[in-house]
């Protein structure tokens, strides 16, 4: 998209809901009571077809007046938000100057919000920013990111698309921070009922520290950022080093802060599921944690690649908080633990993974020795044959 194409003061919210159609139908009466501008404001919304809930509140009507144009997309359940959010944005065709995402438990309490996003946006004629109206139950998260236009079209994606839940906002909060492109507003939007249950949430540990260890693709996309605003040399060359100096900085606060006993907590305060059904199989969630522990893997072989072993020891070790038990890793740790002097460790751990992946060395070996005898004598006969037909 061009900046040509984009209509200005145009306000697209995105939203995904499931199964609320009464706290949805609060949603839309905020909007109707403070929009100021509700030509220039509409909402897409997306529906998993088989809530039925939702949709038959749509058909008696019950979801018909926000104030503001509503479109519905209807789709199957995905993976993650992500999947859904960018689907809407893609279908909005992306024209609006400003993108907002929200949910479907959270009202608009600021009367004239419109507007003081017009005014923010205002101050980033390249449309290049990210900002946060005011969460009470999360005030130092961007619960509630709002994008311009050109942040969204130099990305190519609104989230990354990793996380089954969580961690998206504060994804694009740091981006934005480390990009010099991070505004808090006067906005308030309260939840319906304070902060409630999360779907999907498992394994809140290996996600936590997955979101802390892919740091450096959050400090690439900020980078990227910095070029699509076309600064001056002086003024870009200082951009990136402030970019640095705050990833450094997240890094260290990040690795002060993780705790996996915290992370237990918060997953069995907040999850919708119980132990059970947090066990039971899911493809569309093991696809995510299998992407994501590759990434962690792929990270941990480029530092053993640059002998910064400790450093390839976080990744390595983050998988071990994952459902998933890769021999791979396992091989990269004793690696790690050998080249660090850690030799009885590595000892150690060699011979429980031996226990768990038998090699059966001695029929390899007998295996390899009879498909080459046979393999040479097939070529060997089919010589012989040759030859005597000459």
């Amino acid at each position: 998209m061009s900046a040509a194409k984009i209509h200005r003061g145009e306000i697209t919210i995105i939203m995904a809901t499931r199964g609320r159609p009464e706290m949805l139908a609060q949603v839309f009466a905020s909007l109707k009571t403070t929009t100021t501008q509700k030509d220039k404001v509409c909402i897409w919304l997306y529906v998993d077809v088989d809530d039925r809930v939702t949709r038959d509140a749509i058909d008696a009507g019950k979801l018909s007046d926000a104030g503001i144009k509503i479109n519905w997309h209807f789709g199957g359940q995905t993976a993650g938000l992500c999947e859904t959010q960018h689907t809407l944005w893609n279908n909005s065709g992306r024209t609006s100057e400003i993108y907002m995402i929200t949910c479907d438990d959270a009202v608009y309490s600021t009367p004239g919000w419109d507007d003081e996003l017009r005014k923010a946006s205002a101050k980033f004629p390249d449309g290049i920013f990210v900002a946060s109206p005011h969460d009470p139950m999360t005030a130092d998260t961007c619960t509630y990111p709002i994008f311009g236009w050109r942040w969204l079209e130099t990305l190519q994606t609104i989230f990354p698309g990793h996380f089954p839940y969580w961690y998206d906002d504060r994804w694009v909060h740091q981006i934005g921070e480390m990009s010099g492109r991070f505004v808090w507003l006067s906005i308030v939007m309260d939840g319906i009922r304070g902060k409630g249950k999360t779907r999907r949430m498992r394994d809140l540990p290996f996600w936590a520290r997955f979101f802390q260890l892919s740091l450096d693709e959050r400090k690439t996309s900020a980078k990227k950022l910095i070029d699509a605003m076309n600064l001056d040399p002086e003024s870009k060359k200082t951009a990136i080093a402030k970019a640095d100096q705050r990833a450094a900085e997240i890094e260290i606060e990040q690795d002060k802060r993780f705790s996996d006993l915290y992370a237990v907590f918060q997953e069995e305060r907040f999850t919708l599921h119980t132990p059970e059904e947090r066990r039971a199989f899911n493809p569309a969630y093991f696809e995510k944690e299998a992407a994501a522990v590759a990434q962690m893997l792929g990270y941990a072989q480029q530092r053993i690649a640059d002998k910064k072993f400790e450093k390839a020891l976080k990744f390595i070790d983050a998988t071990l908080m994952s459902n998933l038990r890769v021999r791979q890793a396992q091989d990269m740790k004793i690696v790690c633990l050998r080249a660090l002097g850690k030799n009885s460790e590595a000892d150690k751990l060699a011979g429980d993974v031996l226990a768990t992946w038998p090699e059966m060395n001695f029929f390899r070996r007998l295996f390899r020795f009879l498909g080459m005898v046979a393999s040479d004598g097939k070529t060997m006969i089919a010589g012989f044959l040759v030859s005597k037909k000459k």
